[in-house]
Protein backbone atom coordinates (compact mmCIF):
# COMPACT_ATOMS: atom_id res chain seq x y z
CA UNK A 1 0.00 0.00 0.00
CA UNK A 2 1.49 3.56 -0.74
CA UNK A 3 1.57 5.42 1.81
CA UNK A 4 3.72 8.60 0.76
CA UNK A 5 3.61 11.44 -1.99
CA UNK A 6 5.00 11.22 -5.60
CA UNK A 7 7.67 13.35 -4.43
CA UNK A 8 9.38 13.73 -0.75
CA UNK A 9 10.33 16.75 0.67
CA UNK A 10 13.18 17.81 3.22
CA UNK A 11 11.71 17.86 7.10
CA UNK A 12 11.64 21.50 7.26
CA UNK A 13 9.42 22.05 4.53
CA UNK A 14 6.80 19.68 5.89
CA UNK A 15 6.98 21.92 9.25
CA UNK A 16 6.92 25.24 7.31
CA UNK A 17 3.50 23.64 5.60
CA UNK A 18 1.89 22.74 8.88
CA UNK A 19 2.68 26.13 10.21
CA UNK A 20 1.09 27.91 7.17
CA UNK A 21 -1.98 25.69 8.06
CA UNK A 22 -2.09 26.86 11.44
CA UNK A 23 -2.08 30.42 10.70
CA UNK A 24 -4.77 29.85 7.94
CA UNK A 25 -6.82 27.94 10.80
CA UNK A 26 -6.16 30.91 13.19
CA UNK A 27 -8.31 32.93 10.66
CA UNK A 28 -10.62 30.67 10.10
CA UNK A 29 -11.97 30.93 13.61
CA UNK A 30 -13.25 34.36 12.79
CA UNK A 31 -14.18 34.00 9.33
CA UNK A 32 -16.00 30.78 10.21
CA UNK A 33 -18.02 32.71 13.08
CA UNK A 34 -19.52 34.85 10.06
CA UNK A 35 -20.46 32.46 8.17
CA UNK A 36 -21.84 29.91 11.39
CA UNK A 37 -24.07 32.68 12.58
CA UNK A 38 -25.19 32.90 8.82
CA UNK A 39 -25.93 30.09 8.41
CA UNK A 40 -25.35 27.70 11.15
CA UNK A 41 -22.56 25.22 11.88
CA UNK A 42 -24.03 21.75 10.45
CA UNK A 43 -24.31 23.49 7.02
CA UNK A 44 -21.32 25.36 6.79
CA UNK A 45 -19.83 22.49 8.07
CA UNK A 46 -21.27 19.95 5.40
CA UNK A 47 -20.87 22.38 2.22
CA UNK A 48 -17.49 22.86 3.37
CA UNK A 49 -16.32 19.52 3.26
CA UNK A 50 -18.46 18.56 0.17
CA UNK A 51 -17.35 21.30 -1.88
CA UNK A 52 -13.80 20.45 -0.99
CA UNK A 53 -13.89 16.95 -1.50
CA UNK A 54 -15.44 16.94 -4.59
CA UNK A 55 -13.00 19.58 -6.07
CA UNK A 56 -10.32 17.41 -4.82
CA UNK A 57 -11.39 14.55 -6.44
CA UNK A 58 -12.03 16.23 -9.90
CA UNK A 59 -8.28 17.64 -9.55
CA UNK A 60 -6.74 13.69 -8.29
CA UNK A 61 -9.11 11.96 -10.64
CA UNK A 62 -6.16 9.88 -11.99
CA UNK A 63 -4.61 9.44 -8.58
CA UNK A 64 -7.72 8.01 -6.89
CA UNK A 65 -8.48 5.76 -10.03
CA UNK A 66 -4.70 4.32 -9.30
CA UNK A 67 -4.97 4.14 -5.28
CA UNK A 68 -8.39 3.92 -4.29
CA UNK A 69 -9.46 0.64 -2.56
CA UNK A 70 -12.07 -0.78 -0.48
CA UNK A 71 -9.79 -0.83 2.46
CA UNK A 72 -8.82 2.76 1.67
CA UNK A 73 -12.19 3.97 1.47
CA UNK A 74 -12.59 2.52 4.97
CA UNK A 75 -9.89 4.64 6.27
CA UNK A 76 -11.10 7.71 5.13
CA UNK A 77 -14.68 6.87 6.00
CA UNK A 78 -13.55 6.57 9.48
CA UNK A 79 -10.96 9.47 10.19
CA UNK A 80 -13.77 11.80 7.82
CA UNK A 81 -16.44 9.89 10.59
CA UNK A 82 -14.08 11.91 13.44
CA UNK A 83 -13.14 15.13 11.29
CA UNK A 84 -16.80 15.86 10.79
CA UNK A 85 -17.43 15.29 14.75
CA UNK A 86 -14.84 17.17 15.68
CA UNK A 87 -15.37 20.61 13.22
CA UNK A 88 -18.96 20.08 13.88
CA UNK A 89 -18.49 20.45 17.44
CA UNK A 90 -16.13 23.44 17.17
CA UNK A 91 -18.18 24.98 14.75
CA UNK A 92 -21.43 24.94 16.94
CA UNK A 93 -19.47 26.01 19.70
CA UNK A 94 -18.35 29.14 17.60
CA UNK A 95 -22.51 29.95 17.63
CA UNK A 96 -22.18 30.92 21.23
CA UNK A 97 -18.81 31.71 22.41
CA UNK A 98 -16.47 34.25 20.92
CA UNK A 99 -13.97 32.94 18.14
CA UNK A 100 -10.74 34.00 20.75
CA UNK A 101 -12.21 31.29 23.28
CA UNK A 102 -13.20 28.30 20.75
CA UNK A 103 -9.77 28.91 19.35
CA UNK A 104 -8.12 27.95 22.86
CA UNK A 105 -10.99 25.54 24.51
CA UNK A 106 -10.72 23.48 20.85
CA UNK A 107 -7.20 23.56 21.52
CA UNK A 108 -6.60 21.35 24.43
CA UNK A 109 -7.32 18.83 21.84
CA UNK A 110 -2.82 18.68 22.17
CA UNK A 111 -3.65 17.31 25.78
CA UNK A 112 -6.43 14.76 25.50
CA UNK A 113 -4.60 12.68 22.54
CA UNK A 114 -2.12 11.33 25.57
CA UNK A 115 -5.37 9.78 27.42
CA UNK A 116 -6.95 9.07 24.24
CA UNK A 117 -4.26 6.74 23.12
CA UNK A 118 -4.54 5.36 26.50
CA UNK A 119 -7.99 3.71 26.17
CA UNK A 120 -6.88 2.71 22.30
CA UNK A 121 -3.24 1.07 23.11
CA UNK A 122 -3.62 1.10 26.90
CA UNK A 123 -0.49 3.03 27.48
CA UNK A 124 -1.00 4.97 30.41
CA UNK A 125 -0.05 9.02 30.13
CA UNK A 126 2.82 10.45 32.61
CA UNK A 127 2.60 12.27 35.37
CA UNK A 128 3.38 15.17 32.93
CA UNK A 129 0.35 14.52 31.16
CA UNK A 130 -1.36 14.63 34.11
CA UNK A 131 0.16 17.67 35.05
CA UNK A 132 -0.81 18.97 31.87
CA UNK A 133 -4.30 18.27 32.36
CA UNK A 134 -4.63 19.68 35.58
CA UNK A 135 -3.10 23.44 34.49
CA UNK A 136 -5.00 23.36 31.06
CA UNK A 137 -8.37 22.50 32.89
CA UNK A 138 -6.82 25.90 35.48
CA UNK A 139 -6.56 27.69 32.52
CA UNK A 140 -10.33 26.80 30.75
CA UNK A 141 -11.64 27.56 34.05
CA UNK A 142 -10.67 31.40 33.62
CA UNK A 143 -11.73 31.58 30.28
CA UNK A 144 -14.98 29.74 30.28
CA UNK A 145 -16.08 30.82 33.73
CA UNK A 146 -18.27 34.26 34.36
CA UNK A 147 -19.21 35.98 37.36
CA UNK A 148 -21.84 33.78 38.32
CA UNK A 149 -19.50 30.55 37.71
CA UNK A 150 -21.67 29.85 34.58
CA UNK A 151 -20.34 28.20 31.77
CA UNK A 152 -21.87 29.28 28.30
CA UNK A 153 -23.21 26.28 26.54
CA UNK A 154 -20.62 27.39 23.75
CA UNK A 155 -17.57 27.32 26.19
CA UNK A 156 -18.92 23.38 26.37
CA UNK A 157 -19.16 22.56 23.31
CA UNK A 158 -15.91 24.00 22.22
CA UNK A 159 -14.22 22.14 25.20
CA UNK A 160 -15.80 18.46 23.48
CA UNK A 161 -14.85 19.29 19.80
CA UNK A 162 -11.64 19.26 22.09
CA UNK A 163 -11.69 15.54 22.87
CA UNK A 164 -13.73 14.67 19.11
CA UNK A 165 -10.00 16.42 17.30
CA UNK A 166 -7.96 14.12 20.32
CA UNK A 167 -9.93 11.28 18.40
CA UNK A 168 -9.26 12.30 15.08
CA UNK A 169 -5.46 12.54 15.37
CA UNK A 170 -5.34 9.54 17.15
CA UNK A 171 -7.21 7.79 14.13
CA UNK A 172 -5.38 9.50 11.61
CA UNK A 173 -2.09 8.42 13.50
CA UNK A 174 -3.66 4.55 13.14
CA UNK A 175 -4.67 4.66 9.30
CA UNK A 176 -2.83 6.97 7.34
CA UNK A 177 0.91 5.63 7.11
CA UNK A 178 -0.77 2.37 5.20
CA UNK A 179 -2.26 4.83 2.52
CA UNK A 180 -1.67 7.80 0.08
CA UNK A 181 -2.68 10.83 1.98
CA UNK A 182 -4.14 12.59 -0.67
CA UNK A 183 -6.71 9.70 -1.73
CA UNK A 184 -7.72 9.09 1.81
CA UNK A 185 -7.98 12.44 2.40
CA UNK A 186 -10.55 13.36 -0.46
CA UNK A 187 -12.78 10.66 0.67
CA UNK A 188 -11.92 12.04 4.21
CA UNK A 189 -13.64 15.14 3.36
CA UNK A 190 -16.47 13.79 1.32
CA UNK A 191 -17.50 11.49 4.20
CA UNK A 192 -17.77 14.68 6.29
CA UNK A 193 -19.31 16.61 4.11
CA UNK A 194 -22.23 14.29 3.42
CA UNK A 195 -22.70 13.85 7.07
CA UNK A 196 -23.10 17.49 7.34
CA UNK A 197 -25.37 17.62 4.70
CA UNK A 198 -27.47 14.95 5.85
CA UNK A 199 -27.52 16.37 9.62
CA UNK A 200 -28.04 19.62 8.33
CA UNK A 201 -31.10 18.62 6.19
CA UNK A 202 -33.19 16.91 9.54
CA UNK A 203 -31.82 19.47 12.08
CA UNK A 204 -31.84 23.12 10.60
CA UNK A 205 -33.48 25.03 7.37
CA UNK A 206 -30.98 24.86 4.34
CA UNK A 207 -29.23 28.41 3.60
CA UNK A 208 -31.45 30.90 1.63
CA UNK A 209 -30.79 32.05 -2.10
CA UNK A 210 -30.19 35.03 -0.65
CA UNK A 211 -27.29 33.63 1.64
CA UNK A 212 -26.21 32.07 -1.20
CA UNK A 213 -25.81 34.72 -3.59
CA UNK A 214 -24.21 37.09 -0.47
CA UNK A 215 -20.65 38.10 -1.18
CA UNK A 216 -19.37 38.50 1.86
CA UNK A 217 -20.75 34.62 2.89
CA UNK A 218 -19.51 33.62 -0.44
CA UNK A 219 -15.83 35.08 0.47
CA UNK A 220 -15.92 33.16 3.81
CA UNK A 221 -16.90 29.80 2.35
CA UNK A 222 -14.32 30.04 0.22
CA UNK A 223 -11.65 30.76 2.80
CA UNK A 224 -13.04 27.98 4.43
CA UNK A 225 -13.59 25.39 1.26
CA UNK A 226 -9.84 26.14 -0.42
CA UNK A 227 -8.02 27.06 1.84
CA UNK A 228 -8.56 25.87 5.74
CA UNK A 229 -10.26 22.34 3.66
CA UNK A 230 -8.25 21.87 0.71
CA UNK A 231 -5.00 22.87 1.73
CA UNK A 232 -4.78 22.93 5.68
CA UNK A 233 -6.57 19.53 6.08
CA UNK A 234 -4.47 18.13 3.43
CA UNK A 235 -1.33 19.16 5.15
CA UNK A 236 -2.45 17.89 8.40
CA UNK A 237 -2.35 14.47 7.11
CA UNK A 238 1.24 14.93 5.32
CA UNK A 239 2.49 16.29 7.83
CA UNK A 240 1.41 13.25 10.19
CA UNK A 241 3.62 11.23 7.95
CA UNK A 242 6.75 13.02 7.87
CA UNK A 243 6.90 14.79 10.95
CA UNK A 244 6.98 13.34 14.45
CA UNK A 245 3.63 12.93 16.28
CA UNK A 246 4.48 14.96 19.71
CA UNK A 247 5.55 17.75 17.45
CA UNK A 248 2.78 18.51 15.31
CA UNK A 249 0.68 18.50 18.09
CA UNK A 250 2.87 21.11 19.60
CA UNK A 251 2.68 23.40 16.53
CA UNK A 252 -0.79 22.80 16.16
CA UNK A 253 -0.70 24.67 19.14
CA UNK A 254 -0.06 27.80 16.80
CA UNK A 255 -3.64 27.94 15.95
CA UNK A 256 -4.90 28.76 19.17
CA UNK A 257 -2.46 31.99 19.68
CA UNK A 258 -3.34 32.84 16.10
CA UNK A 259 -7.11 32.69 16.41
CA UNK A 260 -6.83 34.69 19.52
CA UNK A 261 -4.91 37.47 17.47
CA UNK A 262 -7.09 37.73 14.60
CA UNK A 263 -10.11 37.80 16.59
CA UNK A 264 -8.84 40.71 18.38
CA UNK A 265 -8.05 42.49 15.41
CA UNK A 266 -11.00 42.07 13.10
CA UNK A 267 -13.27 40.74 15.38
CA UNK A 268 -13.11 43.57 17.95
CA UNK A 269 -12.44 41.28 21.12
CA UNK A 270 -10.99 42.79 24.16
CA UNK A 271 -8.45 40.56 25.86
CA UNK A 272 -9.31 41.17 29.95
CA UNK A 273 -6.80 40.01 32.55
CA UNK A 274 -8.87 36.86 33.31
CA UNK A 275 -8.81 35.73 29.67
CA UNK A 276 -5.34 36.69 29.07
CA UNK A 277 -4.36 34.91 32.17
CA UNK A 278 -6.72 31.80 31.02
CA UNK A 279 -5.14 31.77 27.33
CA UNK A 280 -1.31 31.52 29.27
CA UNK A 281 -2.01 28.77 31.63
CA UNK A 282 -3.52 26.49 28.36
CA UNK A 283 -1.13 27.41 26.15
CA UNK A 284 1.39 26.37 29.19
CA UNK A 285 -0.55 23.03 29.74
CA UNK A 286 -0.40 22.54 25.96
CA UNK A 287 3.42 23.10 25.87
CA UNK A 288 4.39 20.67 28.74
CA UNK A 289 2.17 18.01 27.51
CA UNK A 290 3.74 17.74 24.08
CA UNK A 291 7.75 18.81 25.39
CA UNK A 292 7.21 15.52 27.35
CA UNK A 293 6.04 13.72 24.34
CA UNK A 294 8.66 14.66 22.33
CA UNK A 295 11.15 13.89 24.85
CA UNK A 296 9.65 10.54 25.41
CA UNK A 297 9.75 9.86 21.19
CA UNK A 298 13.81 11.32 21.54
Amino acid sequence: MENRTEKDYPAWAYRGILIAATIIWGGNFVVSKFAVDAAGATWVVGIRFLIAGLLMALLLAKRLSRHLTKDLVRAGCIIGLFSFLGYWTQFLGLEGTTPAKNAFLSACYCVTVPFIWWMVVRRRPTKKNLAAAAICVAGMALVTLEGDLSVTWGDGVSILSAFMYGAEIVVIALYIRDYDVLSVTTIQMITSGILGCILGAFTHEPPTAALLADPGFLAAMAYIILLASCFASTAQNLAQTHVPPAEVSLLFALESVFGTLFSVIFYGEALTLKLVAGFILIFVGILVSQLRSKKDEG
